[in-house]
């Protein structure tokens, strides 16, 4: 299913920049299974696909979302207006989230799967996109590093860069750029690019998504 029927059968748009994501291939992660790491990885690290490298993150393919979206239960919800973008380890969803849309923004929202809550993360999905890239190598779990640290941790760094800075503003690329030159940023160093580059009111504010039954 291509982008725009899937926008035309659940009556929302994508924002711009995720469809050129789509159009760039950036969101073809290629196929899960037992070889991707040891086969499709490698290939993919050359030129990483929409965070690659995020932190306990993977995104979904469009035939996943038209998938989820069909199913109706979390999503296409005529409340919140949930469309899932990726989704983390534990299972729970990043989704924009167009009840809250404000001219060209759709916020991004991260979706508990085990609780009734989702908490705004972003002001729209570039600045998602910017605040990913900064959270892979916040606080780093020197036991799970993950794939930002698999082969050559520095040369992920400017290999992720490098594939990214089309879809962020020169502002963010030189933000990022100082932080992966730095190696690591502690949370407080995070909490302080976060106070200084964006100026979001809901950010990490939180909600209920689901109708309580009593």
């Amino acid at each position: 299913m291509t982008l725009e029927a899937l926008e035309q059968l659940h009556n929302f748009r994508y924002p711009a920049l995720y469809k050129q994501l789509y159009a760039d291939g950036m969101l073809n992660w290629g196929t899960f299974g037992p070889e991707w790491y040891s086969r499709v990885f490698p290939q993919l690290r050359s030129h990483p696909p929409l965070l690659l490298f995020g932190n306990d993150l993977e995104v979904i393919d469009v035939p996943d979302v038209a998938a989820l979206l069909e199913e109706g239960i979390l999503f296409a919800d005529p409340v919140h207006r949930f469309v899932p973008v990726a989704t983390s380890g534990a299972g729970d969803w990043y989704a924009l989230y167009y009840n809250l849309q404000d001219g060209d923004d759709v916020p991004v929202v991260l979706v508990w799967h085990d609780s009734n809550e989702a908490c705004i993360l972003a002001r729209n999905l570039q600045e998602f996109i910017f605040m990913q890239m900064l959270e892979a190598i916040t606080d780093m779990d020197t036991n799970y590093p993950g794939l930002i640290s698999a082969v050559d941790f520095k040369e992920n760094c400017q290999l992720w860069l490098k594939s990214h800075a089309p879809y962020l503003t020169a502002r963010q690329q030189e933000v990022i750029k100082a932080a992966f030159e730095k190696g690591a940023l502690t949370n407080a160093e995070l909490h302080d690019i976060f106070e200084q580059e964006l100026s979001f009111q809901l950010m990490d504010s939180s909600f209920p998504y689901q109708e309580e039954v009593i």
